[in-house]
């Protein structure tokens, strides 16, 4: 996560700014909030609001991305727990974007269980090597699959560089 590097085998916040671990959740978090609106779990004036904070490269605080986002702090919360630390601890973030979040998906649990195949590959985090710049998409490669993401959050991003995409986004370069 870009708030985030592994330094000798321990994960340290790169940046001293309090909100940081926020920061890195909500740029995960975000690119999925189109579907909550549809499932009615988020009503289209919040997903208004979520999105402009994103389009400022902004974040909600911990108790709003905690109710904008419950079903994912309710599985963050599991493996806090599971970890021994505290839900908002930086590596119970990384370790649900970066490896839970996906085992998730693939295990069916919720929605992903009656979800088609191409809808769950869209919805898991990739690692990703960009093979083209076109303005402000990229089109990256990722095992045998080639996608077309947006650059907002990347913009410096290079051709051969690794990203980590989620939706229509790539997320941070890795």
């Amino acid at each position: 996560m870009d708030c985030l590097k592994r330094e000798k085998g321990k994960l340290i916040i790169l940046k001293k700014e309090k909100k940081c671990v926020e920061r890195c959740f909500f740029k995960y978090a975000f690119p999925c909030a189109q579907v909550k609106v549809k499932l009615g779990s988020l009503t289209p004036e919040k997903y208004d609001e979520l999105e402009r904070e994103f389009l400022k490269n902004d974040f909600p605080d911990k108790e709003d991305l905690e109710k904008s986002f419950g079903v994912a702090f309710k599985r963050i919360g599991a493996l806090a727990e599971k970890m021994g630390k505290e839900m908002w601890d930086p590596k119970v973030i990384e370790k649900y974007w970066t490896e839970n979040h996906n085992e998730i998906i693939d295990g069916g649990d919720g929605m992903y269980g009656i979800a088609s195949e191409d809808f769950k590959d869209l919805c898991k985090i990739h690692e990703a090597e960009v093979i083209k710049i076109g303005g402000d998409k990229l089109t990256v490669v990722y095992g045998n699959k080639q996608r077309i993401v947006s650059n907002f959050l990347v913009p410096e991003v290079g051709v051969g560089d690794k990203v980590r995409i989620h939706f229509a986004f790539a997320i941070e370069i890795i």
